[in-house]
């Protein structure tokens, strides 16, 4: 701008939301308790409880206007809790499953 370059970034709603369901600022230790980051349908649950995860790790696939999201582990643990299975309608900060480790 004006002959001045300035490095901006920008990030939609939903890439924010998904940011945030993947727990941006987690704590290490402890239990991890994953929420829809928005309404939609569960498509799958790909871990099982016991089952451990790493960082990264998918650990549902939402529906949600039209658009599959991947929810991933935001660090290692093991799954304690699975509280959603594909077909489900979920809400809005719905628990969805419990990461501890």
């Amino acid at each position: 701008m004006r002959g001045n370059l300035y490095d901006v970034n920008v990030v939609d709603e939903r890439a924010a939301r998904l940011a945030k369901s993947a727990g941006g600022g987690v704590a290490e230790t402890g239990d991890f308790h994953l929420k829809a980051p928005m309404p939609g349908l569960v498509v799958s649950v790909p871990v099982a409880e016991g089952q451990a995860v790493n960082k990264g790790d998918i650990l549902v696939i939402l529906e949600s206007m039209k658009m599959q999201n991947e929810l991933k582990s935001p660090r290692a643990g093991t799954v304690m809790r699975v509280k959603t299975k594909g077909g489900d309608s979920v809400e809005q900060n719905q628990v969805l499953l419990t990461v501890s480790g």
